[in-house]
């Protein structure tokens, strides 16, 4: 940043520096020099100069820009004038830079001998004595200034404490002095903000330069990726704690609580907020920034850190609802497009299709079906590859649509019972039920793959949700032949198959049996309008008697079995069927 500075400063003012055409080090620090003595009047009370050039100004500039090399060279050269002012100054720099466990001496700094304050600068850069903190008071222009003399007192600490015997200046301690001076220390009218962002990271508390540039309202974007750079080193202490509880810090303090610079910063949670509150038209980019939870340095642990991106996906990707782009879907031919997510899996840590099924598919798949979202439920477990899980779940669905069917049945066949949640839309269940058993009818590789029971659960629920539906339009017949085809109950007349039938009926899905007294009711509904209507005719034949015979003989049986179900059946429904029977 030094050199930096001196080439701007000669750029500015090229006839004070007279640096000529390719200018080496020297000349570019000795032009740098002129245009601080000449034209901006910065000369210090006193310089010690031999021949027109200040030696102490030239050595200290050399280090301050990081010249080891060429200061020691220049040292050298300049040893006769230099052992004037301090005999021992060459061999402590050459000690010094090389490390010498014999760099310590006894060196008598006086007041008088420390008038330069480039001298004393660098007296106190290299351990050289005692310097007191004001002698190089003139030299200290700017907050960068104050910052690389300490800096490099904490880098040389080691060698500076063995040169003087004094404590060693530790980075903690400036860490803690620049979160003690604050913002408004360095940037009293808030017109620069970077600069204290600049001390931060100089300082290396990069949790806590991150967090001041979160609360500066035009640079929080600045802020989320300085933190993304920083996670990519390695460079950020990220706790495992508990998410922040704003955008305005994700400081967490550290375990102790005392010590405020081992604060750590709360990256998921920022990553994770900045990621949603982007526009839904730029969801894509927000995927890109969660999968940045699984850097090296975003975590305390790599499977917390996949945890954490696995949540933030599942959530997101939950709220958007673009699951097909994000996930794949399944084309008319039965083949997979691959989602958009499936190209960056990687960097999820997720290895395999079944992982990826896993660890994100089926948990979108798990809450919306908790959240009574059903066409993405089948989409999602379908994606999953969960067939049977998907029969499973409409199932559930359509023994929810059926008893709510029958509630509404009229009062004759209103059965007793808690009303069902209405999480889900059930008017389109039949339609997407019906739909999704003839699409994996026609696929050998699903159909092979299904449960024989699921099947016939899904099928058996269509079926009774179709002998309801002719029951309330007065299609008796019809109801009649949809309730034959369930096999679920003795039609056929025969008492001495009820136990059968009462048997089976045990091991049916909770879906039906919670149904079962409306399926009781509805079925001898059926056969007592039936039998009204024949009984009702004006004709008088063989056939017609024997019909209304064959009708109370089902009825007796339904009444045999109705005895024998083990159900638990709200306590009128014996009564109801009493009375139609």
């Amino acid at each position: 940043m030094f050199v930096e500075h001196i080439e701007k400063v000669i750029a500015q003012y090229p006839h004070d520096a007279n640096v000529g055409g390719v200018p080496s080090i020297h000349r570019r620090i000795q032009g740098y020099l002129n245009v601080q003595f000449g034209r901006l009047g910065r000369v210090p009370a006193f310089l010690e100069v031999f021949n027109n050039e200040a030696i102490w100004a030239h050595m200290y500039t050399l280090y301050r820009c990081g010249h080891r090399q060429e200061l020691l060279k220049y040292a050298l050269e300049m040893e006769d004038i230099i052992t004037d002012s301090d005999p021992g100054f060459v061999a402590h720099l050459k000690a010094f830079f090389d490390q010498s466990p014999a760099i310590r001496s006894e060196i008598p700094v006086t007041a008088s001998s420390l008038e330069d304050p480039y001298k004393a600068a660098l007296y106190m850069a290299v351990g050289r004595g005692t310097v007191p903190k004001k002698a190089a008071a003139e030299v200290v222009h700017t907050t960068e200034d104050y910052l690389w003399s300490s800096l490099v007192l904490i880098r040389d600490a080691a060698t500076i404490a063995a040169a003087t015997g004094h404590p060693r200046s530790t980075l903690a301690a400036l860490q803690a002095l620049m979160l003690k001076y604050g913002a408004a220390h360095f940037d009293p009218s808030g017109t620069n903000p970077l600069l204290y962002l600049r001390v931060l990271l100089l300082c290396g508390l990069f949790e806590h330069a991150v967090d001041y540039l979160l609360q500066v309202d035009r640079f929080q974007v600045e802020a989320v990726h300085m933190a993304v750079l920083l996670a990519h080193h390695g460079l950020l202490r990220v706790p495992g704690a508990e998410p922040a509880s704003s955008f305005s810090s994700f400081l967490v303090a550290a375990d102790n609580g005392s010590d405020c610079t081992l604060a750590g910063l709360d990256f998921a949670s920022m990553i994770s907020h900045y990621a949603r509150a982007l526009p839904e038209a730029a969801t894509d980019d927000a995927v890109n920034y969660l999968l940045l939870l699984t850097l090296p340095g975003a975590g305390p642990g790599a499977r917390e850190q996949q945890a954490l991106c696995e949540q933030a996906l599942v959530r997101l990707l939950y709220e958007r609802r673009e699951y097909a782009h994000y996930l794949g879907d399944i084309q008319a031919d039965g083949t997979r497009r691959r989602g958009y997510l499936e190209r960056f899996l990687p960097l999820a840590g997720i290895t395999s299709s079944e992982q990826f099924a896993q660890t994100i598919v089926r948990r979108l798949a798990d809450r919306s079906r908790d959240e009574g979202r059903l066409a993405d439920t089948v989409l999602l477990y379908n994606l999953g590859e969960r067939y049977n899980t998907v029969l499973n779940v409409l199932s559930k669905q359509l023994g929810e649509l059926l008893h709510l069917r029958g509630c509404s049945s009229g009062p004759g066949l209103s059965v007793d019972a808690a009303p069902a949640g209405d999480s889900l839309d059930l008017n389109d269940v039949e339609g997407v039920a019906r739909a999704v058993v003839e699409h994996y009818r026609q696929r050998e590789h699903i159909a092979r793959v299904l449960e024989e029971r699921s099947v016939a659960t899904c099928n058996t629920l269509l079926l009774l949700l179709a002998f309801l539906g002719c029951h309330r339009r007065a299609a008796y017949e019809e109801a009649l032949e949809a309730i034959e085809r369930t096999q679920l109950l003795p039609l056929d007349g025969d008492v001495s198959l009820a136990a059968q039938h009462a048997e089976r009926v045990r091991s049916v899905d909770e879906s039906i049996t919670r149904n079962f007294a409306l399926i009781l009711l509805a079925t001898m509904d059926t056969l007592s309008r039936l039998y009204a209507g024949l009984k009702e005719s004006p004709f008088v034949d063989a056939i017609k008697h024997a019909n209304m015979q064959h009708l109370r003989r089902k009825a007796r049986t339904l009444m045999v079995f109705a005895g024998m179900v083990q159900f638990r059946m709200p306590s009128d429904t014996y009564a109801k069927l009493n009375r139609m029977d």
